[in-house]
């Protein structure tokens, strides 16, 4: 429809609903901005304090570690060697 057959109140009207239409897109385009903004940022303290706690349990798992004592090698006597301990005693 060309806009020299139309009205000046058809114009108007017309170009109101452009300008709805582009402000709606507009507060839907910020809004979806947002909820991604949001979701990364709760990704990104999730990821955080996953980390923290895995290197606090890492840290944990070093200390007990290196305050426990070193354990005796035990290696099962084989036959022959259980019967020459077991003949000296």
């Amino acid at each position: 429809m060309s806009i020299r057959n139309m009205k000046l109140d058809e114009i108007k009207a017309r170009a109101q609903a452009a300008f709805e239409t582009a402000e709606q897109r507009k507060r839907d385009a910020l809004l979806s901005w947002q909820a991604l903004d949001e979701e990364s940022n709760q990704t990104r303290l999730k990821t955080e304090k996953l980390r923290a706690l895995r290197l606090a349990r890492e840290a944990e798992d070093a200390a007990a570690k290196a305050a426990a004592p070193p354990k005796a090698a035990t290696r099962k006597a084989s036959g022959a060697a259980a019967k020459r301990a077991k003949a000296s005693s």
